[in-house]
């Protein structure tokens, strides 16, 4: 992975942590949320996918996994994109018994692995047209551009 994009991830991340829950549209899970990053990974999985596809043209695969984790039944998404696992909420599992880092991009995750059933479709411009990913994103890249 390009490590400026990387840079990006990171700081996408760390914006969105920053956000008020008043700053996000309330048809977002990023404001129904107990608190960023939790309950929030389908909806930071599609604004990393937006973000990498309108502003660099790479292509992601959305991907949600279901399953036992720590014997707790767990849904959590992430994105896939050249070959990397992008998570930027997977240290919202931290609270039972994980150690993952707030933003993992990486080959191979035995975390990501760990879900038994998994649910994939490609990013797109025109699936998320509907919702309010491209107004967070809007935000968001304002704040990158400040």
């Amino acid at each position: 992975m390009d490590k400026e994009i990387e840079k990006e991830i990171y700081q996408i991340r760390k914006i969105l942590v920053n956000f008020k829950k008043s700053d996000f549209h309330y048809m977002t899970s990023f404001y129904h949320s107990s608190g960023f990053p939790r309950g929030c990974c389908g909806d930071a999985t599609d604004l990393i996918g937006l973000y990498l596809l309108e502003f660099h043209g790479i292509e992601s695969e959305y991907i949600c996994g279901e399953g036992l984790i720590n014997n707790l039944y767990q849904s959590h998404a992430w994105l896939l994109c050249q070959g990397y696992i992008i998570d930027i909420t997977a240290d919202q599992f931290n609270d039972i018994g994980y150690k993952l880092p707030d933003v993992l991009i990486q080959v191979q995750s035995d975390f990501h692995d760990s879900f038994d059933t998994k649910t994939t479709h490609p990013t797109s411009i025109e699936g998320l047209q509907d919702t309010n990913i491209p107004n967070v994103l809007s935000k968001v890249v304002s704040l990158m551009q400040a």
